[in-house]
């Protein structure tokens, strides 16, 4: 016997939408529910309704990637594997499924990912002794309103992607960029926004990232800018600052192990003073203004910190706890409290400073 189905829908937003509405805590427990709710009127070939007050009929239900033919391998997208039969009460032609409700004894679990294919097709075919089956054709497209099953991984376990069909195999949610253009993702405050923007916990509900209202940023451990291996800058959870080391041993830690300068302090981008250390372990500093200056202070080059003399009362001077040498090897020395001397070359003594005489 030849059956026809008319006026087929496919109600699954409205279905979802009740659900959520008049549930609004199970869902979040349990995910939204993948059930496509279907609903048609089932005829004979002349037009006439079937079922009368109520007649079983078998249906069975699978989704395509091609309106019409096709092949089980790989066009039929769900289920994976032949589908099941459903008894469904025909009245005066109008039958009701809820394809996946299988707390309600629908045979197969609807876990098609609706993201993955715009593009699908609903297939019907129906037996009045679930034995002979007729496959009903062409299959019925699935339209927009079903893709608001995406809301399922939303809002529950499942994967969700922004911008791609294809998310990241390891993450639960994956925004891409559509194109150059586009920022994949942008949060805005609201107008007297306080509460943060951005927060990030642990399991525990401990603050481990947040950006506050004012763009203010806190992080609770380690920051990390670079990789682990060369990093080009790194603050510590211990407070320490490292520019190209992850392990700063001090408040502020450069390295560079090349002799080339390791902090410049500018002016501008022709005037600019330079530090680093070479591969001796020496502190080497220049300037491009030719000079360094101690402005109204006093230089002290002193062994394990103190020269053993007082702080002078004017400013300007250069302390000494040693000596003093000159370019051609002439050196004048402090021999004793009361002794200063010039030595030659040879560091034979050829000029004597003496308090006492």
């Amino acid at each position: 016997m030849l059956m026809k189905i008319h006026n087929r829908k496919i109600i699954l937003a409205l279905s979802l939408f009740l659900t959520l509405v008049l549930s609004p805590f199970a869902y979040a427990a349990s995910g939204t529910p993948s059930i496509l709710s279907y609903q048609g009127r089932l005829t004979n070939a002349s037009g006439d309704l079937l079922g009368g007050s109520g007649t079983t009929y078998y249906f069975k239900f699978s989704i395509w990637d091609v309106s019409t033919g096709g092949s089980a391998s790989p066009d039929r997208l769900w289920p994976s594997s032949p589908p099941n039969s459903f008894a469904i009460t025909v009245r005066n032609g109008v039958f009701n499924a809820d394809i996946g409700d299988t707390d309600n004894g629908f045979p197969d679990t609807l876990d098609y990912n609706f993201n993955t294919n715009k593009n699908i097709y609903l297939q019907v075919e129906v037996s009045s002794d679930n034995a002979s089956f007729e496959t009903l054709s062409p299959r019925q497209r699935i339209s927009s309103a079903p893709f608001a099953q995406i809301s399922g991984a939303v809002s529950g376990t499942g994967q969700s992607s922004f911008g791609t069909t294809t998310p990241v195999s390891n993450a639960v949610v994956t925004i891409e960029a559509t194109t150059t253009t586009a920022i994949p993702a942008l949060i805005r405050a609201s107008s007297g926004q306080t509460a943060s923007l951005l927060r990030i916990e642990d399991s525990l509900l401990n603050n481990l990232f947040s950006v506050n209202a004012l763009g203010g940023v806190f992080a609770s451990s380690t920051l990390l800018v670079g990789t682990t291996t060369a990093s080009s800058f790194i603050v510590a959870n211990s407070g320490n600052v490292g520019v190209g080391t992850v392990t700063p041993s001090r408040k502020f830690n450069v390295l560079d192990v090349n002799s080339v300068p390791q902090l410049r302090l500018s002016q501008s981008g022709s005037l600019y003073g330079e530090f680093y250390v070479d591969s001796a372990g020496d502190l080497r500093f220049s300037a491009t203004g030719g000079n360094v200056r101690a402005n109204d202070e006093n230089l002290w080059v002193c062994s394990g910190g103190g020269c053993g003399v007082d702080t002078p009362v004017d400013k300007g001077n250069a302390i000494v706890e040693t000596s003093i040498i000159f370019g051609n090897k002439f050196r004048l020395k402090q021999i004793d409290a009361s002794t200063t001397v010039m030595y030659d070359t040879t560091n034979t003594g050829i000029l004597e400073f003496d308090e006492a005489q």
